[in-house]
Parts: structure tokens; C-alpha cells; sequence
């Protein structure tokens, strides 16, 4: 099976997305490469997917590596096909590119096909929308809770401040 996949960037001007179809029993980090091709990174930075729920809440990291040796290796990319984490039923994943510049991505699958194309070498970007901006976009995060209460709001209730009755000279 073939899935059509829409990777779109996350960014606060002009839509940027590229089409890409790819097997289904392709993996993962099959998937990394023909983005980090397709969006011309060079392809030297940590990245990850993520599950996500009907909202895109992140859940489950699927790494490109395994930094933690304490996390299993069989949630690596190179060990996940995409039929195990994409369907009708689930169609989104999150994608993150060089945590340090954190570029986002939204993995969404937009159909299946049951043949190849004859001639064809997947997995193939079948259209390109936008161009990439030299640096990544600044990620805004909402804070959906209502206003906490502040357990330090009253300066006396914090132990830990130059302001709290702490003197530097009663260290000794």
C-alpha cells in the first residue's frame, strides 16, 4: 500500500508543506529522510516523532536515536514501519527537526492507494508548497489552565530568594 502523506511546517507565514508518498512498510526513519531532504536540511540534527491523539497532544516519542539508555531500542525510527503508526483511524504524527531550533512539522496522511505506480521509486515528493525560511519559527505555547494561584505570591512565603529574609553573610 502506498500512503500520500502532507508534511506541513509549522510556521506564522505563507503555508509550506510537501506531498510525499511512501510505502507502508517503509520505516520511520525512511520517512525522516525524504523530509529532511525535501525541506533541504542538512540532516545532521537529532529529530523524533510523535504519537498524537485526535487534538495533536504529543504523545510517544519515536527517536531517531536512542539518547536514554534506560528507553527501549524497538521505538526507534529505523524499527517502526509507518502501517504500525499511521491508519485511517490515526492519521496524524508529529515530527521535530534539531531541538535546538525546533522545527515543528505536522505529519497527516491524506490517502492510501493499493498499487504502485508503475516505474515509480517511493517514496517520491510529488509536490512542493512554499519555501523553507532560513530559520525556524518561533514556537508560541499556550497555556490552557485557568490562572493558577501562585503558592509564592507573598514574598515571605518563599525560602528561596535575596528578598526572603536570606543573608549571604550567615554562610560559613
Amino acid at each position: 500500500m502506498i500512503n500520500q502523506l502532507r508534511i506541513i511546517l509549522e510556521t506564522d507565514k505563507d503555508d509550506v508543506y510537501r506531498d510525499i508518498e511512501i510505502e507502508d512498510d517503509a520505516t520511520l526513519e525512511d520517512l525522516h529522510n525524504v523530509i529532511v531532504q525535501s525541506f533541504d536540511f542538512e540532516g545532521y540534527e537529532p529529530a523524533a516523532f510523535y504519537l498524537t491523539d485526535d487534538e495533536l497532544n504529543q504523545g510517544l516519542e519515536i527517536p531517531l536515536f536512542n539518547f536514554d539508555e534506560s528507553q527501549p531500542v524497538n521505538n526507534l525510527m529505523g524499527n517502526t514501519l509507518i502501517k504500525d503508526v499511521l491508519s485511517p483511524e490515526s492519521p496524524n504524527l508529529l515530527y521535530v527537526y534539531d531541538f535546538l531550533n525546533m522545527w515543528r512539522f505536522l505529519v497527516n496522511l491524506m490517502d492510501q492507494k493499493e498499487e504502485k505506480e508503475p516505474g515509480i521509486e517511493y517514496p517520491i515528493v510529488v509536490k512542493a508548497h512554499g519555501l523553507r525560511p532560513e530559520e525556524a519559527p518561533e514556537v508560541q505555547f499556550e497555556d490552557d489552565s485557568a490562572e493558577s494561584e501562585d503558592p509564592f505570591k507573598n514574598d515571605l512565603d518563599n525560602p528561596f530568594g535575596e528578598f526572603y529574609d536570606y543573608d549571604d553573610e550567615e554562610w560559613n
